[in-house]
């Protein structure tokens, strides 16, 4: 299957994964400073005060979170995650960088919960921060994760940007959808088109 991921070295680009419902509870990373814009912060406490969150320890996001899609992608995410330019789209926190400690939370990603703009800016801004030219995102095509990324206004930037989405239809999308999402995840890392799964569709953002 040949498609513009084919020309997109993932340790060069900026990587943007959607959160998930499971999560895994405790933990005992450290808490660390977090370096996001002022707007950014603001909003995420106003979002966490609204929200269901346990104060039983911070986990590592990546770690935090264990639905389909971290369920199946296998040793691609962690070696994602230590090159560092991998994002996390989360209801509770907004954006995350894929280490960053976080709580258990309980909200999903509604984007009238943020300011105009304020997610937007961020992830330009991670992207040029970490001199990422392009930002490829693997997301479900029907939550807010998706347009959040569509209305993005990439044309008005440097930044190729391009989405990854599943086309599926049939019972247990739930399921599949996040699953398929991981495998086209791990074949991108991997470099091995010929593990991308049925349905993907790539859709390139200007």
């Amino acid at each position: 299957m040949k498609t513009v991921l084919d020309t997109i070295d993932p340790r060069e680009a900026l990587t943007i994964l959607g959160c998930s419902k499971g999560k895994t509870r405790g933990g005992t990373a450290p808490e660390t400073g977090t370096v996001w814009p002022e707007e950014m912060l603001r909003a995420r406490a106003e979002v966490l005060a609204r929200s269901k969150v346990d104060s039983g320890g911070l986990r590592p996001a990546w770690l935090r979170y264990n639905g389909h899609f971290y369920r199946n992608v296998g040793g691609a995410l962690g070696e994602a995650v230590e090159h560092g330019r991998t994002l996390i789209l989360s209801g509770g926190y907004g954006i995350l960088r894929a280490d960053e400690p976080i709580s258990y939370y309980d909200r999903k990603l509604k984007l009238s919960d943020w300011p105009s703009g304020v997610l937007e800016d961020a992830v330009i801004g991670e992207a040029r921060r970490i001199g990422a030219t392009k930002v490829v995102t693997f997301v479900s095509a029907s939550a807010d994760y998706a347009k959040l990324i569509r209305r993005i206004p990439w044309g008005d930037t440097e930044i190729e940007a391009v989405l990854v989405t599943i086309d599926f239809h049939d019972g247990g999308a739930q399921i599949e959808v996040p699953r398929r999402l991981a495998q086209a995840f791990s074949a991108w890392w991997h470099r091995t088109p010929s593990g991308y799964p049925a349905g993907m569709v790539t859709e390139v953002l200007a």
